[in-house]
């Protein structure tokens, strides 16, 4: 095999610490055999297959199988730009080989280039149909909106029929179905996963996340606390425990792990918003916004980042100010279905009713289906004075399952708009409904 001179030199001039062992703990072992075997820790194969690759004895098949090693090791330490430069390697050096193929697919895919990915991943099947592979692509034409969510299980499915042990594609069937809002089925397959591995970290994080977006508090944290002892500073599972801690109104350790995931992460808005809610929660406001504003200093224009200063503005009687940032966001069609909410409420809240009209038409038209921008469609009805139009909205909001105590809401709304007979008339309809 011939390296290009830039990956040679990347290999080669690798600084290592002093190994508490040395590479080769038996007689029997060999640097060849212990980087195809991918048998020790990505930081002492990284120099184990460098020196396996300076020899000049091996066949083609074991040169390609060690650089295949060699490039995952580099990503196993997270050095993602070397493991793709020795990916291109495999595939310059033979276009045909499954490894360079699958290696340079799911690189693309692990920086969401699911397209890039695709084309890849179908190039490796037409060599060789490996469980890997056929999972990736389904994974990439999900991402792409390409196939369904039962098509995206067939790919998985035939992955596992393969090799029944392929943890990713278990565990990658609880990452779809947890998008599809199917948080029972996910939680399943996570803990399918869980049996191949008890400490399986990817695993215990899904089942933690997934119990955050169903709002399952307590099993959500025992799962992040189990997570965090496979690996106790990966910064999102902090993230996550920090969330599930501030709704079991333990803002300060809440704020403890926010302020981890800053010093991990320093360049991101997660820890911010994480140690910025905590200090909302605690009663200092103005903390929360100074946290904010220095985020910004750091992390600049961030559309998630934005939202929540909007949202503790607006709590500080900062309305104006706060309009005046989600505008940013609109501007840049960075919006989401949470901007446009707070836009709303922050509208309504100022019975500025003519802005709202253009707002809450814009919101349903990208989520028609969504209770409260229906219920929130209700109110700017009533503020049009279009009173009949506005108890219809409100009835379809309630049947797409907005919650019962915003009947109160809207009945304090009615009131407001002197229609006293209607509200009544409302009151008695719907308690009819609970008999």
């Amino acid at each position: 095999m011939n390296f290009s001179e830039i990956t040679l030199i990347a290999v080669l001039s690798i600084a290592h610490p002093l190994q508490a062992k040395p590479l080769l703990t038996s007689s029997e072992e060999t640097y060849e055999s212990v980087c195809i075997d991918y048998s020790d820790t990505a930081e002492r194969l990284i120099d184990i297959c460098s020196r396996a690759l300076e020899s000049n004895g091996a066949t083609l098949a074991d040169r390609l199988e060690m650089m295949d090693s060699l490039a995952w090791a580099h990503e196993g330490v997270g050095d993602d730009a070397k493991a793709q430069a020795v990916f291109e390697d495999i595939y310059a050096l033979d276009p045909s080989a499954a490894q360079g193929l699958a290696g340079l697919a799911w690189m693309a895919y692990g920086r969401e280039g699911y397209e890039v990915a695709a084309d890849w991943f179908k190039k490796a099947l037409a060599v060789a149909p490996e469980e890997d592979t056929l999972a990736g692509l389904g994974a990439s034409l999900y991402e792409l909106g390409e196939i369904s969510l039962d098509e995206t299980i067939g790919y998985l499915d035939a992955a596992l029929a393969i090799d029944p042990e392929y943890a990713w594609a278990i565990r990658q069937k609880g990452w779809v179905l947890e998008e599809e809002g199917r948080y029972d089925d996910a939680l399943s397959a996570f803990e399918e996963a869980l049996t191949l591995n008890p400490d399986d970290f990817n695993a215990l994080y899904g089942i933690g996340y997934v119990h955050t977006e169903d709002e399952g508090w307590d099993a959500a944290l025992h799962a992040l606390n189990r997570a965090l002892q496979v690996d106790p500073d990966h910064p999102w599972a902090l993230s996550r425990r920090s969330l599930a801690l501030l709704y079991l109104d333990r803002p300060a350790q809440s704020l403890k792990d926010g302020k981890r995931v800053i010093a991990l992460m320093p360049e991101s808005s997660e820890g911010y918003v994480r140690v910025a809610r905590a200090e909302a929660e605690m009663g200092r406001g103005a903390d929360a916004l100074s946290t904010l504003e220095e985020a910004v200093g750091v992390v600049g224009y961030d559309p998630y980042l934005i939202y929540w200063q909007a949202r503790f503005l607006w709590n500080a009687d900062r309305a104006s100010e706060a309009l005046d940032l989600l505008a940013k966001v609109f501007e840049n069609q960075d919006q989401d279905y949470f901007d446009h909410s707070l836009l709303l409420r922050i509208l309504l809240e100022q019975e500025q009713f003519e802005q709202a009209r253009p707002a809450v038409d814009a919101a349903l038209a990208e989520y028609p289906d969504a209770a409260f921008l229906m219920f929130y469609e209700s109110l700017v009805l009533v503020g049009e004075g279009d009173y009949v139009a506005a108890e219809t909205r409100f009835d379809e909001a309630m049947a797409a399952d907005l919650p019962r105590s915003q009947l109160k809401r809207f009945l304090k709304s009615l009131v407001g708009a002197a229609q006293y007979v209607q509200a009544v008339q409302m009151r008695v309809r719907y308690s009819a409904m609970d008999e």
